[in-house]
């Protein structure tokens, strides 16, 4: 009878796993008579391509926006952004990504992110597999040829509403990409192969966070001060940012203990130059020492000082905005309140009490200002924060100057918290 003569068009002690995979022996070569070439995909010498995948740190959203955590009975889905890179030298072949699901999360779909399209992705395949232990596994098949420095990019969706119970109190979400044959990975490049999510289960702690504004409309001058000021309402007109604080409707409990609310103010308009001066933080509580401020740093804490008042020109151009909604924006003073028991049916009130110091805006254009407030911390245990109808919460103004002269108008308008309250600071 015949047999096959086969050529192998790699060098297996080249590979430190392709030889552990060979199926032909010895024998079976030498008792061939005919030939068939094997030819690797890989046009490396040694048919061995190289590969060096690199996921990224994966990020993710969770759906409804404003959760960073999984509210039980009210977060959705939850989006992983995924990037894997071929920084190797030569073709990464066949590539997926793979990841275990957690108990009671389900796999929804692969989708596009960002500016994508489905076109984008259409060519990544993901699919459920359910292993031995009964633990469910999501693979997602790449590019069938991934080149040398191209990324895979594309989300991930999968379902939270499952979750009942707080039997797991976080979830880990272990990502790992490889490579297939007649591609390989040495050991030594594989550190950046897998990535692991971790992502806190707990209950919507019920706090509303309510902005608003002192008056709807507040003239100012556009002149710059002929002495130095002697007291705070030389600076400019009053300017108030209110935030009421009470248990939500839909709250699962009727008391929150130590709750704890981090404050970003637009104190500054750039390294210099002062924007909204605090003069005073009042609080409104029926309970007498039960609620306070930390922020004695920025209440009054400069002399006050102004120049000349001399008439504004008539060009300007606009500011850069202050959004104390950024966590980068280095002109926003912080500090925290506390309350220590927060009851339903109680309204608690902080009234941060601040001048619009008009210097600053002396020829300038329009500048956008935002403060916020969002609740970091209460002492009851396994609580999550989420949007304006649970816990978190902003109040955001806008100021922006008008096109005419002297007078300028600062409009405040109400606004909820993670909702605008607008500041409109206009020249008259």
């Amino acid at each position: 009878s015949s047999g096959i003569n086969a050529e192998y068009g790699a060098d297996v002690e080249e590979s430190e796993t392709f030889s552990k995979r060979v199926t032909l022996n010895k024998k079976m070569i030498d008792d061939a008579e005919d030939r068939v070439v094997m030819k690797s995909g890989c046009d490396n010498k040694s048919g061995i391509c190289q590969a060096d995948l690199v996921l990224a740190p994966v990020e993710y959203t969770i759906s409804p926006k404003g959760y960073n955590d999984i509210a039980i009975g009210r977060t959705e889905y939850i989006l992983f952004q995924i990037n894997v890179t071929n920084k190797g030298e030569d073709i990464a072949f066949l590539s997926e990504l793979s990841f275990e699901l957690p108990r009671n999360i389900i796999f929804n779909r692969r989708q596009p992110i960002g500016d994508q399209t489905e076109d984008d992705v259409s060519h990544i395949k993901c699919i459920t597999k359910e292993g031995a232990d009964l633990i469910n596994k999501v693979i997602c098949s790449l590019s069938s040829k991934l080149n040398v420095s191209n990324s895979e990019i594309f989300g991930i969706s999968v379902i939270t509403t499952n979750i009942e119970d707080l039997s797991q109190k976080k979830l880990d979400f272990n990502f790992k990409t490889y490579v297939q044959e007649p591609s390989e990975e040495l050991s030594t490049l594989m550190g950046d192969n897998e990535r692991t999510v971790s992502i806190k289960v707990g209950y919507p702690a019920g706090i509303d966070l309510n902005g608003r504004p002192l008056r709807e409309r507040q003239p100012y001058s556009n002149d710059v001060p002929v002495v130095a000021a002697r007291n705070t309402k030389d600076i400019g007109p009053d300017v108030r940012h209110e935030l009421e604080v009470q248990v939500s409707d839909s709250a699962l409990e009727d008391r929150f203990d130590e709750v704890k609310l981090l404050v970003r103010w637009p104190l500054m308009l750039n390294e210099d130059d002062t924007l909204l001066y605090l003069t005073q933080i009042a609080i409104e509580d029926p309970v007498p020492g039960n609620s306070r401020c930390f922020g004695g740093e920025y209440v009054n804490y400069k002399g006050l000082k102004n120049e000349v008042r001399e008439r504004r020109s008539a060009e300007y151009q606009d500011l850069p905005p202050v959004n104390c909604g950024d966590e980068d924006d280095t002109e926003c003073a912080q500090f925290r309140c506390e309350i220590d028991t927060l009851e339903r049916g109680t309204i608690i009130k902080f009234k941060f009490m601040a001048r619009l110091w008009e210097s600053s805006l002396y020829n300038k254009g329009n500048v956008n200002v935002t403060s916020y407030v969002e609740v970091e911390s209460v002492k009851q245990q396994d609580m999550v924060f989420g949007p304006s109808s649970t816990s978190q919460g902003s109040s955001s103004f806008s100021s922006h100057n008008c096109l005419t002269s002297i007078t300028c108008l600062i409009a405040l308008r109400a606004g909820k918290a993670l909702q605008p309250a607008s500041t409109v600071i206009a020249r008259g």
